[in-house]
């Protein structure tokens, strides 16, 4: 009898044991209230369902390892682990998809997916760890990786793949492109039987331009790697895409990584274990929800900035003044402000920054101390510019500012065992004590001088990948970057107002605003090709506290243009001046863009707009405005955007040379507007102060060529 149960019991231990052996050979499924990830071993793939419905499907892991980029067709084992968590986000599920191969030169591979109750996204990432208490050593990490045909949006030609830049240098554009095109030589813009094939940089969104459903993916970590999504559409189908790859790990001419016909790698990064930034994947009713989900996640994970004061206004020297930046001229610009647009129509309540901008080094520090001390006396705040990673003069003999024994050759960023120039200067090694003792030395001068508000400029310059840094912990461009940007915040300290020119979007934690385009005059073209880039970045004011669409130029621009380029400073909640306002000096202003700057600077009920800080958002993503410039090129830009608060509804609408009109049309419905709601008597154009006029569902107006309309619609 005790045989019996002997047998009996080793019976049962053998069923458990094949039961267990069982579900590995079938796959593993985790699931919470929303999303499952059920993976195939046989495959080594995975789909991805939200709500049961396939998300993606046949995303397998893809690394570099020994030098070769694979996948884990070869590895013989897997195994799955699930624990609770907690991280930056909140509590999540962790589901971990384990391979190993018996080729003890083969690293192993861990796949993550973090699930978290009630969010429209999950996060997953990949993970390499050495053998045997051995090192793991990659430089390429791709936790999305599928070659399968998927298909996550209607069937029609208003599905559109997002690209973004890395940076904001060379006025380079956001892109919104169907999933093929007629030919490779077709417009950029052309539908048709050829399949797209693009990459963006950091975050990209593929959606619906009718109903908005999409996706979103990006990389929320920012502290090691440069990441990019690539993506091949369908030649046969505008509804399906068939490759997809999210990684940690690219350089490319975006990135500012090549010399010539040299394309520099991405640095290595080793230890016990490597892992790569992990991968946001949202999908829901609305892309544009996704992409403000995401910078939201990255500040979350990053931190923000410290900033709880009004809107910015002020001025900027390099608009107009440019290189003739003088003392006499820049006292006068802050007695100018003071006497013309200070509390005049609501201009500046709260904060104005006078800012100097490049060539501030015309004026001795002495000047510099004596203009900051008159803006305070003038109730404003100075402010500064300057380039921390970079060298102008190409001349390394030369020792570093501030008598610390330091040569500016001992900054210097190697790339292929030669200097690296980007933009026209030299690119320093933010990591080396050269670089962090000349930064010690101007941020020092700069708060002693009572400057309050830093203009950071050229700023991709210390993220380009080099051969090697000072510090050797350091590998990679990111890490660089992060490690002078945050030795930069710390000594400037949490009450100077950092805003970043020419900068990557991300890291972002160490600015309060970024500029979201290159530079920007009063030109329509100009307007046009900064408001592209808000069209599809209008999000970054969850990672930033402000957008800055850069100097509000009005020169000799019609009143048209002049309105349309205000606006821009409404929408994006940041209003700084660029014309030159001097009325003595070296270099006097004109009276008419004086008087202009007055004009539109004043007017109350745009300055109620633009004291909300923003955060318009498009109407939609694939309607685009293509607009001509003046030397051939073109824009593709969104003309609607519209923002509500708790008692009005927002809209702005800019016509971008499409001619007079003298009925046009928006459609409310289109911007989530019931237009029963809508006290008409009590809403008005804010330009204008004219009134509203409402039928059926349409505002209904005339359409001035080159102008922007601004409409607050108050609620019942």
């Amino acid at each position: 009898m005790k045989n019996v149960k002997r047998f009996t019991g080793r019976i049962l231990i053998l069923a458990v044991i094949l039961l267990q052996s069982s579900i590995i050979l079938r796959g593993e499924t985790v699931s919470n209230n929303l999303w499952s990830i059920i993976h195939d071993p046989s495959t080594h793939q995975s789909e991805i369902q939200k709500k049961s419905v396939s998300v993606l499907k046949g995303v397998t892991p893809r690394f570099k390892a020994n030098g070769k980029i694979m996948g884990t067709e070869n590895y013989d084992k897997v195994s799955y682990s699930e624990r609770n968590i907690t991280d930056e986000i909140g509590e999540a599920k962790q589901f971990t998809i384990k391979y190993e191969s018996q080729d003890t030169n083969l690293p192993d591979v861990e796949q993550s997916f973090y699930l978290y109750n009630d969010k429209d996204f999950i996060l997953t990432d990949l993970t390499l760890s050495g053998k045997n208490g051995g090192e793991a050593s990659t430089n390429y990490l791709a936790p999305i990786f599928t070659k399968e045909n998927n298909v996550f949006l209607p069937q029609d030609n208003n599905n559109r793949f997002l690209t973004v830049p890395f940076d904001n240098d060379g006025f380079i554009e956001y892109g919104s492109y169907p999933l093929s095109c007629t030919s490779p030589g077709a417009s950029d813009q052309a539908t048709g039987r050829v399949a797209r094939d693009s990459i963006s940089f950091e975050v990209t969104a593929i959606f619906n331009g009718i109903i908005q459903q999409g996706m979103v993916i990006g990389s929320v970590d920012h502290d090691t790697w440069k990441s990019a999504i690539r993506i091949t559409g369908s030649p046969l189908s505008q509804g399906a895409v068939t490759s997809l790859e999210s990684f940690s790990g690219v350089t490319h001419a975006v990135t500012r990584d090549t010399n010539g016909n040299y394309l520099q790698p991405h640095g290595t990064v080793s230890g016990p274990s490597v892992r790569s930034a992990r991968m946001i994947l949202y999908y829901s009713d609305d892309w544009r929800d996704g992409l403000e989900t995401f910078g939201e996640v990255c500040a979350q994970i990053s931190g923000k900035a410290k900033y709880d004061g009004p809107t910015p206004y002020g001025w900027n020297s390099w608009g107009g003044m440019a290189t003739n930046v003088n003392y006499s001229g820049v006292i006068s610009v802050s007695d100018f402000i003071k006497n013309n647009l200070q509390g005049k129509g609501g201009f500046g309540d709260g904060v104005v920054y006078v800012g100097l901008d490049s060539f501030w080094d015309n004026m001795n520090w002495d000047e510099l101390k004596a203009f900051a001390d008159h803006c305070y006396e003038n109730g404003q705040v100075p402010g500064i510019y300057w380039t921390p990673w970079c060298d102008w003069l190409f001349s390394g003999s030369r020792a570093v500012e501030g008598n610390n024994g330091y040569f500016y050759e001992q900054g210097y960023l190697k790339v292929n065992g030669a200097t690296k120039n980007v933009a026209g200067a030299l690119c320093m090694d933010p990591t080396a004590p050269a670089t962090i003792s000349r930064l010690n030395f101007f941020i020092d001068k700069f708060k002693s001088c009572g400057f309050k508000y830093l203009k950071l400029d050229f700023l991709t310059n210390g993220i380009v990948e080099g051969d090697s840094y000072w510090d050797k912990n350091i590998t990679t461009g990111v890490q660089a970057y992060n490690y002078g940007m945050k030795k930069l915040r710390e000594r400037c300290g949490d009450d100077m107002f950092i805003v970043e020119s020419i900068a990557p979007l991300f890291p972002a934690q160490y600015a309060n605003a970024r500029r979201i385009s290159c530079d920007a005059w009063g030109e329509m073209y100009h307007i046009a090709y900064m408001m592209n880039s808000y069209s599809f970045g209008w999000w970054l004011n969850r990672v930033y506290n402000f957008n800055d669409p850069d100097h509000l130029v009005m020169g000799n621009r019609s009143d048209a243009e002049n309105m349309s380029r205000m606006t821009t400073g409404a929408i994006t909640g940041y209003f700084m001046l660029g014309d030159n306002l001097s009325t003595a000096g070296s270099f006097i202003g004109t009276g008419l863009s004086q008087q202009k700057s007055v004009k539109y600077s004043t007017n109350e009920a745009v300055n109620d707009v633009v004291k909300l800080g923003g955060g318009f958002r498009p109407a939609y993503g694939h309607k685009l405005t293509k607009y001509n410039d003046v030397y051939g090129g073109h824009r593709y830009v969104i003309d609607l955007f519209y923002k509500e608060t708790d008692d009005c509804y927002l809209i702005a609408y800019f016509n971008y040379s499409q001619g007079n009109k003298d009925n046009d049309t928006i459609d409310l419905e289109l911007l989530g507007i019931n237009p029963s709601d809508i006290d008409v008597s009590k809403s008005f154009e804010c330009w204008t102060g004219g009134s509203v006029e409402i039928s059926g569902n349409k505002l209904t107006f005339k359409n001035v060529n080159d102008q922007a309309r601004l409409w607050r619609l108050y609620k019942k």
